[in-house]
Parts: structure tokens; sequence; C-alpha cells
């Protein structure tokens, strides 16, 4: 069938010429575990994850994301007391409202406070010195 090749200082390589393979039997007694579908996780940790997004998303548009952000992080803080997959889950929306508060507080501070003071100025609600 195959020969085997000679290695360094091997004078005489060794050939083989025949190979057998017994039969091998397979027995199985008892019953295997019904096998569970993976768990999908809680849906409190989906709305807390979909509430990273929307934060996340929403946030450069004056700050609209700061609301769903805090709820977020609520909601994600809630959810990570539950099973794996929803901690991992939860976890991901957590980091995303964390985001996304940030750059809502940023963009509330440094855009809308502006617009809006310059518009009461004008308006004359507030006197401007």
């Amino acid at each position: 069938m195959s020969e085997q090749r000679p290695q360094a200082g091997d004078d005489h390589p060794e050939v083989i010429t025949e190979v057998s393979v017994s039969e091998i039997s397979l027995e199985r007694t008892g019953t295997l575990r019904e096998r569970k579908n993976p768990a999908a996780g809680s849906a409190v940790s989906r709305v807390a994850l979909g509430l990273g997004v929307f934060s996340l998303l929403f946030a450069p548009v004056f700050g609209v994301g700061v609301v769903p952000a805090i709820v977020g992080i609520i909601v994600g803080h809630i959810a990570k007391r539950g099973e794996a997959v929803s901690r991992i889950r939860a976890t991901i929306g957590l980091a995303l409202s964390y985001v996304g508060l940030a750059i809502g507080t940023a963009i509330l501070i440094l855009v809308a406070l502006p617009i809006v003071l310059a518009f009461l100025v004008s308006t004359g609600y507030v006197l401007g010195d």
C-alpha cells in the first residue's frame, strides 16, 4: 500500500505490504437528553439594547437621545440580573446608552443651549448685556 520513506541513517527501510482493519461495532444503551434550544435572553435585555441603539442614533439630534439613554441605563442595570445571554446584551445596551448620554449631553450644552439662549434674548425674555 504505502512505503515508508528512508530516514537519515536507515540503510534498509521497512516496507508495509499488508494492512488489515477489524470491524468496530458501536452499541448505544440508554437515552440521550433532549437538546434544549439556546436561550434567547429576556425581553428586558432586548429593550435595553434597543434603547441604547436608539439613544446613540438620536443623540446628535439636539440631544434628543438623552432621555432614552437614561431609561436605557436603568433598564440595562435591571437586565444584568438575568442569564448569560441577557447579561451580554444588557452590557452592550448599557455601553451604548452611556455613550449616547455623553454625546447627547455634549450636544445639549454646546449646540442646543446657545440656540435657546439666543432665542430668549432675541424675544426679550432674557436681557442681554
